[in-house]
């Protein structure tokens, strides 16, 4: 009589083979569980990378470490989804979103980004005026923003009713009505007009169409409009006209681009060597603030930043992708 199929070799070689598969099931499932304990920037899983936003998330106040944030978002986000913890952040301005959201837009469809919220009621309150939600999923919606707008738009052209709207979000906020303020209005078209001329030369392998994006903020407890203007190009320093410009810098014994940024906002590069700057732009946004029509102005353009109001004119130990302009009314 023969043996019982469970009691033959064959059947223990199965048996033993089970094991071994359920075994190494076991271990997938417990070094996947163990990646969600992994610092932050390392995969959670196979699919999704978890990055620690800055607790100090501002590139006016806090440049250098936001700037390489973004980096490593933009290095991560080639290969992973992205979930944003932004539970540690105390404090954050607008400028920082606007360049954050730039950088997910840039995606396409290509990744998912998800976040949670920061513990600061404050910065919940900004991120969600802002419409950063709009670009980063969250588990429980937030009321709809009153107080801000990130704006963005792909063109060369100049948008005055953009510009307008983002001026009368900022008076709605602030005063119960929209109001006109020439002042902002003034300093976004200028802004706006200066993308295209930022970004390139008149090359025609150089004449790409540029994206900028613009928002601002109604900080109702300190009575001021937060504007920021950002252009996605390759920022004023690595611009076709200003790399000749700076040979000419360099053979009088100027390297420093910090010290060529205050040279631009004084109006002393001239228009004959076709840098669209004299008597309008840079200058022109820079003698809003001597007039004390503007509070404060601050901008970041490649390795360079000045908080113009301050005299604070420095380079940075990281390169930043583009060029950023934020002022106060």
């Amino acid at each position: 009589m023969t043996k019982k199929l469970y009691s033959t070799a064959k059947w223990k070689r199965y048996l033993k083979s089970r094991q071994l598969s359920e075994l190494k099931k076991l271990r997938r499932r417990g070094s996947r569980s163990g990646r969600s304990r992994r610092p932050h920037g390392r995969p959670e899983n196979r699919y999704q990378a978890v990055l620690r936003v800055p607790a100090n998330f501002s590139l006016i106040h806090n440049p250098e470490e936001t700037v390489h944030f973004l980096r490593e978002f933009s290095s991560h986000a080639i290969n992973y989804n992205i979930k944003l913890d932004l539970s540690s952040v105390s404090k954050i301005s607008t400028d920082a979103i606007a360049s954050l959201v730039a950088t997910i837009r840039s995606l396409g469809n290509r990744r998912t980004v998800q976040g949670n919220l920061p513990q600061d009621k404050g910065c919940i309150d900004i991120l969600n005026q802002s419409g950063f939600f709009e670009h980063v999923k969250l588990k429980r919606p937030l009321p709809a923003p009153t107080q801000g707008r990130i704006a963005r738009q792909e063109s060369k052209l100049v948008e005055p009713r953009l510009a307008r709207d983002l001026v009368h979000i900022a008076s709605q906020a602030l005063y119960g009505e929209p109001r006109r303020c020439q002042t902002a209005y003034r300093a976004l078209i200028e802004s706006m007009s200066n993308t295209h001329n930022h970004a390139a030369g008149r090359e025609h392998k150089y004449a790409i169409k540029q994206t900028w994006y613009s928002t601002v903020y109604a900080d109702v407890s300190r009575g001021r409009a937060c504007y920021t203007f950002l252009d996605t190009g390759v920022g004023i320093f690595k611009s076709i006209r200003l790399r000749r410009m700076r040979k000419i810098y360099r053979a009088i014994g100027v390297s420093n681009n910090a010290d060529i940024l205050e040279d631009i906002l004084e109006g002393k590069v001239g228009s004959s060597t076709g840098f669209p700057y004299r008597g309008k732009g840079l200058p022109s946004i820079y003698n809003l603030l001597k007039r004390g029509s503007i509070k404060e102005l601050i901008i970041i353009a490649n390795s360079v930043y000045a908080n113009v109001g301050a005299g604070d004119f420095r380079m940075l130990g990281i390169s930043f992708p583009g060029t950023l302009l934020y002022w106060e009314t």
